[in-house]
Parts: C-alpha cells; sequence; structure tokens
C-alpha cells in the first residue's frame, strides 16, 4: 500500500531551474516533492490522490529563515542602549538568558514561530540554549528546522553546560524529531566563548552524524578584539590555524563583519557558507560586505538574527534592505560632504559618479534571483539531513501559495521582481510544511484563531514579565 499523494496544479510555479514561472502540477507523497509535471503534460494523477487547482496563484518555496534566535523575541524593544553604546549580545542578551529556563523558551519560540509562519517562513536555523525546548516549541506551531544548541565553555550563559549541550545536539538525531522536519546542527556560539577543543569535539559529533555547524564568526569588535589578542590573529586565521576550517562538514560562519582579503581566501566555497542579517547588523553593527562573498563565489545566506534586534521574523524584508545597502556609504563620503558645502553642478555631478559606482559595485544584489536563493535554495541545500527551499523532485514539500492579485503584489507585471522587493506577507494564502497545510488553503489568519495560541500568547507575555522582573 503506497501513501496518499497530493497534487498541486498551478499556472504560476517557480520550478527550480527555471528562469521563470511555469504552469506545473507538483506532486507531493510523504512530505516530499514526488514529481513536477509541465501542467500540459502531466499524467492523470495517481488513484487516491487529492488534487487541488491553485489557478493562477504562486506556488514557490518557502522562505528560510537562514539564522535566527527565536526565543529572544521575548526581548523585543529591549535593544536601544546597548545598541548604540555598548555589546548587545552580552550587556543585554547574556543577562536575560542566565536566567531562562526551557519552559521560557518553548514559550517564546511558540510566538516566534507564528510570526515566522505568517511571513512565509517554513523553515528557521535556530542557534540557541535548551535547544529541545525550542525543538518542541517549532514543533507546537509546525515550523521545519535546523537546531543548533549553543555551546560555550569560556563565557556566556552556556559555559557550565557544554556537556549538556552536546547531549542535547545528539538527542535532536533521534527518528521523533526528523519525522517533524526538524535536525540538529553543532552550535559552537563564538571564537571568544569557545575553545578550540570543543569546537574540534563539535566537528567530530557533526562528522559521526552527517550534521553542519552553525557558529558566530568575526559578528563583533569584542571578539575580534579578543582573539587578537589571546592568539595574535583573527578569528577565521585562528580557526584555520587550529584546523577546524578544513574539517568536511558544511559551516555557516554567521555575521562575518570582522573579516579581511586573507580571511575570506582562507574560506572554502565547498564547505563555508556566511550568514548576513542585515537589519540587524545595522542595528548593533554594520552591513556585512555580501557582494565581497558573491564575488568570490562565496555561498551567503540571510537572516533576521533575533526580535531583539531586529524586531521581526519577517526574513523576505531583509532584501529590500540588502539590495541597496552598497549606496548607504554614498551619504558618509568625501563627495557628499563636498555636497554640503555647496550645492553647485561639480558637487552634484560628484555624488553621481559616487551613487552610479556603488550601484554597479553592487550590481548583482539587486537582481531577484541572487536575492531569493539567499533565502531559499541557498540555506535549503546546506543540510545534509534537510533538503529544502526549491521546487524539485527530492525537496521537501515546504511550499508557500501567494495571490498575484492581492494589493500587495498588484499589478504582478513581474511576480518574481515582486516577490524578492514587495512586502508580499499580507498576500500569503498558504503555507505547507513537510507536505501539511499548516493552515487552510486561503486563510492564513486561522493560524492564529487555532484554540491553543491565546493560552500560548498568554503563557509567553507571563513568562516574559517574570523575567524582565528577575533581572531588573
Amino acid at each position: 500500500m503506497t501513501s496518499e499523494v497530493l497534487c498541486l496544479s498551478t499556472r504560476r510555479c517557480r520550478v527550480h531551474g527555471r528562469p521563470d514561472w511555469t504552469p506545473a502540477r507538483v506532486d507531493v507523497r510523504d512530505g516530499v516533492i514526488e514529481a513536477v509535471h509541465p501542467l500540459d503534460q502531466a499524467p492523470p494523477p495517481p488513484g487516491g490522490a487529492t488534487s487541488i487547482d491553485l489557478g493562477d496563484r504562486m506556488l514557490v518555496p518557502s522562505f528560510v529563515n537562514a539564522h535566527t534566535h527565536l526565543a529572544l523575541s521575548g526581548l523585543r524593544g529591549s535593544k536601544a542602549p546597548a545598541a548604540l553604546q555598548g555589546n548587545l549580545v552580552e550587556d543585554v542578551f547574556f543577562r536575560w538568558e542566565t536566567a531562562l529556563g526551557p519552559e521560557d523558551v518553548r514559550a517564546f519560540v511558540r510566538v516566534a514561530a507564528l510570526e515566522c509562519a505568517l511571513h512565509g517562513v517554513g523553515v528557521v536555523f535556530d542557534h540557541y540554549y535548551y535547544a529541545e525546548a525550542v525543538a518542541a516549541g517549532l514543533r507546537d506551531v509546525g515550523l521545519a528546522g535546523v537546531i543548533a544548541p549553543t555551546l560555550q565553555d569560556l563565557d556566556g550563559p552556556g559555559r557550565d553546560h557544554a556537556e549538556t549541550a552536546l547531549a542535547s545536539t545528539e538527542a535532536l538525531c533521534a527518528d521523533m524529531w526528523s519525522a517533524a522536519g526538524i535536525v540538529p546542527a553543532v552550535g559552537p556560539h563564538a571564537t571568544d566563548t569557545v575553545s578550540a577543543d570543543l569546537w574540534r569535539r563539535a566537528l567530530e559529533l557533526a562528522d559521526r552524524h552527517g550534521l553542519a555547524l552553525h557558529a558566530h564568526v568575526a559578528q563583533s569588535a569584542e571578539e575580534a578584539r579578543r582573539c587578537l589578542d589571546r592568539h595574535g590573529v583573527s578569528p577565521v586565521a585562528w580557526l584555520e590555524r587550529e584546523g577546524l576550517l578544513d574539517v568536511d562538514v558544511p559551516q555557516l560562519l554567521v555575521h562575518a563583519l570582522y573579516l579581511d582579503d586573507a580571511d575570506l581566501a582562507r574560506l572554502d566555497r565547498a564547505r563555508h557558507a556566511l550568514g548576513s542579517c542585515p537589519f540587524s547588523q545595522v542595528q548593533f553593527g554594520f552591513p556585512a560586505p555580501v557582494e565581497e562573498f558573491e564575488d568570490r563565489g562565496l555561498p551567503w545566506f540571510v537572516g533576521t538574527d533575533c526580535g531583539a534586534s531586529n524586531d521581526s521574523m519577517n526574513v523576505q524584508k531583509e532584501l529590500r534592505l540588502l539590495a541597496g545597502q552598497s549606496t548607504y556609504a554614498v551619504s558618509y563620503g568625501a563627495a557628499h560632504a563636498a555636497l554640503r558645502e555647496r550645492v553647485e553642478r561639480a558637487t552634484v555631478d560628484a555624488v553621481e559618479r559616487e551613487r552610479r559606482t556603488a550601484a554597479e559595485r553592487h550590481g548583482p544584489m539587486r537582481t531577484p534571483e541572487v536575492l531569493l536563493r539567499s533565502v531559499t535554495d541557498g540555506p535549503g541545500s546546506w543540510h545534509p539531513g534537510l533538503r529544502t527551499g526549491a521546487i524539485e523532485p527530492g525537496r521537501r514539500a515546504d511550499l508557500a501559495v501567494y495571490d498575484p492579485r492581492h494589493p500587495a503584489l498588484w499589478p504582478a507585471d513581474d511576480l518574481l521582481v515582486g516577490l524578492a522587493y514587495a512586502d508580499v506577507s499580507p498576500a500569503l494564502s498558504g503555507l505547507m510544511v513537510g507536505g501539511r497545510w499548516i493552515c487552510p488553503l486561503d486563510d492564513v489568519g486561522a493560524l492564529l484563531r487555532r484554540d491553543e495560541v491565546g493560552d500560548w500568547i498568554e503563557e509567553a507575555s507571563r513568562r516574559a514579565a517574570a523575567l524582565h522582573a528577575r533581572i531588573r
């Protein structure tokens, strides 16, 4: 006996490897895309199949948020003083995280995961403490994810719990989690909070179980200074010197703000990927130079980071900021300084030349194909145990449906541009994770009308208030 097949037909399918929209029928079995047929050549549906005609609606991979700390949404709105004057992670987040318990984490993750789903995100990469509670929160909502239990042994809230975090990583390898679309990665926190020995043990664990590594690297001035003071080299050079870059495990190095050209040359495009969180980075640091990553052929993915540094779990929103970030420098360059002294033909022309140069330098980053790759197929191809992010046979059926007639996408002259640049969340009309609709088609709002959601939000609010009271 074979399991039931779901056949989704649409005249606007974003089929992997095709340059534009394709009329297609996508067959899903056991949460995986079994076949993709041209609509005019599709064979009859298998016996017992359920067929859904989506008409002109867009069928696309759901978004992948490639770097999150979902539980930190409980701190949303608390970032300003530390972001401007100190170290957000150490001055604010560590203090909060020291007081957290697993039930707090599960409660906060549920609310953040609901927000992700409402923005068309079906898969998240989360890096946090109490990883099994993170997994339980994702499963409660119905999202898939790659979860990296935070490893620390030099500093940070987890420095006395490294063995527990390693055990949690192995526990997440269990079938009960993979069946829910949840797989682990090893999660060294950063080069200034993790010793070479623990980093090496994490990579050995990843190699043994076929996992990946998800870590912060060169994320802050403090991390870079400490690495230079302790080891005499940059964070990436230290990883290379210790032999940690050479292990044949997929490695996602997030933020990557303090890298030089030699550091970038140390990275292998077959093994290393870089993570950028644009809105978060302009809050606590500065934007990562993703055009440099692209020029060198290094894979790079986009995430939101956390609600406490970004205020949104909408990873698609990050693309608009990313597309224009190269021109920010024009406002503070020499040409614009001269313009502020006197507006005349020469200063106007100089600013325009600088703007054009910056825009041309950043040109590939403005194309919808490149932007969308960073939140779909790029991260979706990264972890060996969770193949998603594209509509092709063998990938997980993590899919989103959008209505091109919605005002947020109208007049729908170029839907690919719209998917990258428009505020598409209001046009979301369906989200499928692992072959299962997590809300009824054409009624995304039903996600918030689930009986348990009110209780989830009430519990999260109560726990957040209690935590704030304890750490005052």
